[in-house]
């Protein structure tokens, strides 16, 4: 609640680990209430030496530091998913649970609003290039937006962001800077996700001038034949021409939006086409991250593991460096851990349907609700116990997985299979 972490926080300076959108939200909502947060800290190099509100972002290491310069230092863990590991790296930095808070323990729901149910990509890693499905397509009303904003406010109490993608393109929603402004009127930080494979200059200049928290940019190459295998419909030469496109206006209008370009790593795209999309987030300012490709949704992960893949499925397993067999090996002894997509996670559908989680896709196996805005979310909630796709989910060991556990054991896979390093 957010009375609560108030309370626990109090006047202590607060390092915040954590730099995607759960500490950026969390970094609105400081400012908004008066917090002192003296600065972030997170493990991924890409984001070491840029800044959040002003704030260096620095690896974990420097805990100790801030700890030695920051009388009674508290250290918020604000991460949606991978919260345990950072557990276990402060309790061996010598940190005590007094010394920590972990975010999840009074922000108890992290909400994902698809508003965009359409994408002008097929890429074979996604549920939209799965035939056999067919969900329904559309955009979530703006009205229908601030209903459900209005009611996720009235029973969740704290909401410091809301991710407004999942399996949809959002930069299609027509009206996405209007949705953007309203969760920014309500104090609630915002993130966006896109292929920038879309025509529209108006659109991504509308949506600059919005100002979105956060921003990922998802690619898999730097030249064509490469990046056509993995996104499927996207144009690379107009996704390249709309990243210049989107430095210039950030650097007209200086939002203050934080811009990373997640690589999805393949066997065919780890060299020359890795090196040079490296070279042109640097030149641009943009974070650069990169994840190895993995196969969504857990349909598809389900019939895989059952013995009747799917032809996109068949030939994408080809192009993985970490197969999915050895990937469900890899992460295995981590299959004990929460599942972090169910435990603090709602997502909503554009057309107000309620899902299992975000990595299900076929509504007409996931929905548990029809409707938002007519169930309580108590009673949502209540609805994905022994839901049968979890049960199916957790027996494979779906969840480690799907977050990338034990990524230096990925790497190690990699490297096995003839893969140069760098990938981040």
């Amino acid at each position: 609640m957010k009375t609560d972490i108030l309370k626990a926080l109090g006047t202590r300076p607060v390092l915040v680990w954590g730099a995607r959108m759960t500490g950026v939200g969390f970094a609105r909502f400081a400012r908004k209430h008066g917090l002192k947060v003296v600065g972030f800290v997170d493990s991924d190099p890409s984001f070491t030496g840029k800044t959040i509100s002003g704030l260096e972002i620095r690896q974990p290491e420097a805990a100790p530091d801030y700890k030695a310069r920051h009388k009674d230092l508290v250290i918020l863990i604000a991460v949606s998913l991978k919260e345990d590991e950072i557990v276990r790296t402060l309790e061996q930095m010598g940190f005590t649970q007094k010394e920590y808070v972990k975010y999840n323990d009074f922000c108890r729901y992290f909400f994902t609003i698809d508003v965009a149910g359409v994408c002008n990509l097929k890429c074979p890693s996604c549920g939209h290039s799965m035939q056999g499905i067919k969900n329904p397509k559309g955009f979530m009303p703006l009205s229908d937006f601030k209903q459900i904003t209005e009611k996720m406010l009235r029973e969740a109490d704290l909401v410091s962001h809301i991710n407004l993608y999942s399996w949809g393109e959002p930069f299609l929603h027509p009206q996405l800077d209007l949705i953007i402004q309203h969760t920014h009127s309500l104090g609630i930080a915002t993130a966006v996700s896109s292929s920038l494979s879309i025509p529209s200059s108006d659109q991504i200049e509308k949506i600059v001038k919005s100002s979105p928290d956060y921003l990922k940019v998802a690619l898999s190459g730097y030249y064509p034949e490469v990046y056509s295998t993995t996104h499927t419909g996207g144009d690379i030469n107009l996704v390249k021409s709309n990243m210049y496109k989107l430095r210039y206006l950030m650097d007209k209008y200086k939002p203050t939006t934080i811009v990373e370009v997640i690589y999805h790593l393949y066997k065919n795209n780890v060299g020359r086409d890795l090196a040079k999309m490296k070279e042109l987030c640097d030149e641009l300012g943009f974070i650069f991250a990169s994840c190895f490709a993995n196969v969504t949704p857990i349909e598809r992960l389900i019939d895989y593991c059952e013995g009747r893949p799917d032809e996109q499925t068949r030939e994408l397993s080809s192009l993985l460096l970490v197969g999915i067999d050895k990937a469900l090996e890899i992460t295995k002894p981590y299959r004990n851990l929460p599942c972090r997509f169910l435990t603090n996670q709602v997502n909503i559908n554009w057309d107000r349907s309620v899902p299992l989680c975000c990595v299900c896709y076929d509504y007409t196996r996931s929905n548990v609700a029809d409707d938002y805005l007519k169930e309580p979310l108590e009673a949502i909630l209540k609805k994905r116990e022994h839901h049968p796709l979890c049960k199916q989910c957790l027996r494979f060991g779906f969840p480690p997985y799907l977050i990338e556990v034990n990524r230096k054991e990925w790497e190690k896979e990699a490297a096995r299979q003839g893969a140069k390093g760098g990938y981040r």
